[in-house]
């Protein structure tokens, strides 16, 4: 099977990703080894600390990895992962952010370090972000429910247009069980768009993993429903497209469905 990364800090050097080239030219080899045929490198774009000669750097040394990935026959394209604290409106008024390359989207996240998210602190920001022109992809967002999944909120914000990205190192528990139960309920309940790396190293478990989550999730959902996530998605991303949405049916209850239909 075929991948596309769309959350990745495979640019190195300038966040607490990829620390020098030759670990970018591992990790970049390593997904390309698993079937990983293009990345978003999406450094970390802090609001109130990056301004325009951050944005200027981080787009020159994505275009160096993005060389870097053509020498290694992997592609790579720009993007960032834009932060949204308590300074967003001033970085949106100035520009300061990365669309993904060719697109007006941003990937977005939230402090995954609060025990609890106001109310309402997703949806104005994400608006706000909405209205300044742009189309956002939900970082990682099973990590923002520490005390367990809030499907209806999550289910408000897909029919509200926002696309929903979810790590893989959280089906394999790197972040801990409840994290690992959000992923699996927002994967049964369909309101999964993407699921990418949040690659961070060349080794260790936030490392390139498509390959094992791959052949985890291939147990419980359809191989359509995956390439939807792994790699449909992300290239409608890329092409800014409507996205799809999956069709989970638990595979045992399938297995009798199409047992009847035969007999």
């Amino acid at each position: 099977m075929k991948y596309i990364d769309i959350h990745g800090h495979y640019a190195w050097n300038i966040d607490d990703g990829i620390p020098t080239k030759e670990d970018a030219l591992k990790a970049l080899n390593k997904a390309k080894n698993m079937g990983v045929v293009g990345i978003i490198a999406t450094p970390h774009l802090v609001c109130g600390k990056h301004n325009g000669d951050d944005i200027n750097r981080f787009t020159k040394r994505i275009d160096e990895l993005a060389q870097l990935g053509k020498d290694n026959d992997i592609a790579v394209f720009r993007g960032a992962e834009l932060f949204l604290n308590d300074e967003y409106m001033s970085q949106l008024k100035n520009k300061w952010v990365i669309p993904i390359e060719g697109t007006n989207t941003l990937l977005c996240e939230f402090d995954v370090r609060k025990k609890h998210h106001e109310d309402d602190e997703f949806e104005e920001r994400l608006y706000e972000v909405r209205q300044a022109g742009y189309k956002v992809v939900i970082a990682h967002i099973e990590r923002y429910f520490r005390g367990g999944m809030d499907i209806e909120r999550v289910e408000n914000l897909v029919d509200n247009g926002y696309i929903i990205q979810v790590n893989s190192t959280s089906f394999l528990g790197l972040h801990g069980k409840t994290i690992q139960e959000n992923a699996y309920e927002l994967l049964r309940h369909n309101l999964i768009h993407c699921i990418a790396t949040d690659t961070h190293r060349a080794d260790s478990e936030r490392s390139p993993n498509f390959d094992r989550v791959y052949q985890l999730l291939k147990k419980e959902v359809s191989e359509d429903d995956l390439q939807i996530l792994m790699y449909r998605n992300p290239i409608h991303i890329l092409k800014n497209e409507n996205v799809e949405t999956t069709h989970y049916v638990k595979k045992g209850l399938f297995s009798q469905l199409m047992k009847r239909r035969k007999g």
